[in-house]
């Protein structure tokens, strides 16, 4: 039992949360997709679009001589670089579903294994590499130590000492929620997805909110591919982004496509992903074993999605035949003779 305990210590916590950020960020862009009535299967090549160019722009920003700055400033400007890229991306993605009716699945398994194949290319033909990349000059996003936060036992080893992205997936979690139940245009994005001819009939641009949503959710995962390059490690990989993409689609199941849903059910999908590191570390059990515990864990949490779904389906049934039973009773009462 100690063993047990023993397990579950504040730096797993911390891991979890540094692994589970890119993985809310995609989330967060599936979310607001599956919101807008889009299916968007492309957040894989995204992040790993992201992870490439924020990488790839941080080395060559720092090295320009026509831009004199810090090192850690050529950090910062990669990330928005990612995030352009990332929302270009969504863009000709939106552009193609929209203008020429492309199918949505055939459209994002396309993009997913072009950019696997074409970062690989593009690190051969720049550095001659071919597995990993990295340069020493490159700096890491540096961690934040909240103010009075970091002085507090416990909850500052915990809260305190992460980059910004992982600070701004907090906030961007926060702000979804806001906009799109506390905005007009976050209510025509629903009210899209629920139902898109409804929508056009009062007036609502359904183009302009679909091609919202997949920019923002594309700049959204380049920005956790980002994370994955300069901001937890500074290298690139081959298939550096790893099945997150796919698991931030599980994750915003998970999470009902509600931010803040989102949010925790990314934490849960990163506290798997920090307990297989963990496991290897601790036990004897074979990597490769260990390594599809964050997979597992999105089978379990997309049939937990399904049996939801389905007690609310068999609920609203039984609500709906009571309240038949109940109109049919009273109109079958005799009325009194007065």
């Amino acid at each position: 039992m100690q063993d047990f305990l023993n397990f579950f210590t504040i730096p797993l916590f911390s891991s979890a949360i540094r692994l589970g950020t890119p993985i809310i960020l995609a989330a967060l862009g599936g979310a607001i997709c599956n919101r807008a009535g889009v299916l968007n299967l492309a957040l894989e090549g995204k992040m790993l679009l992201g992870a490439f160019l924020g990488i790839i722009s941080a080395y060559y920003i720092q090295h320009n001589p026509f831009l004199p700055m810090p090192p850690v400033a050529s950090t910062y400007l990669a990330l928005v670089v990612a995030m352009l890229s990332g929302g270009l991306l969504g863009a000709f993605f939106a552009f193609l579903y929209i203008k020429y009716k492309v199918n949505l699945v055939i459209l994002a398994i396309a993009i997913n294994l072009m950019l696997l194949e074409l970062t690989v290319f593009m690190m051969r033909v720049m550095f001659g590499q071919v597995g990993t990349w990295s340069d020493p000059s490159i700096v890491q996003l540096p961690d934040i130590e909240l103010p009075v936060i970091k002085n507090i036992p416990v909850l500052g080893e915990l809260l305190s000492g992460y980059n910004i992205i992982v600070y701004a997936a907090v906030v961007l979690s926060i702000v979804g929620y806001f906009v799109l139940f506390h905005t007009k245009f976050g209510r025509h994005i629903r009210a899209v997805g629920e139902n898109i001819e409804a929508a056009r009939t009062v007036g609502i641009n359904v183009n302009r909110v679909q091609i919202f949503a997949l920019v923002i959710s594309g700049a959204l995962a380049a920005l956790g591919g980002a994370f994955l390059s300069v901001g937890h490690l500074t290298l690139f990989t081959r298939n550096m982004s790893n099945g997150r993409g796919w698991l931030g689609i599980s994750a915003a199941l998970f999470g009902f496509n509600h931010p803040i849903g989102v949010y925790f059910s990314g934490l849960f999908f990163g506290f798997a992903d920090a307990a297989a590191i963990r496991l290897q570390n601790v036990t004897e059990l074979p990597p490769s074993l260990v390594q599809v515990l964050p997979f597992i864990a999105t089978i379990v949490a997309l049939v937990l999605v399904a049996l939801r779904a389905k007690l609310a389906t068999l609920i609203n049934k039984r609500k709906y035949f009571s309240s038949r039973e109940m109109q049919t009773h009273k109109e079958a009462e005799p009325v009194d003779a007065e």
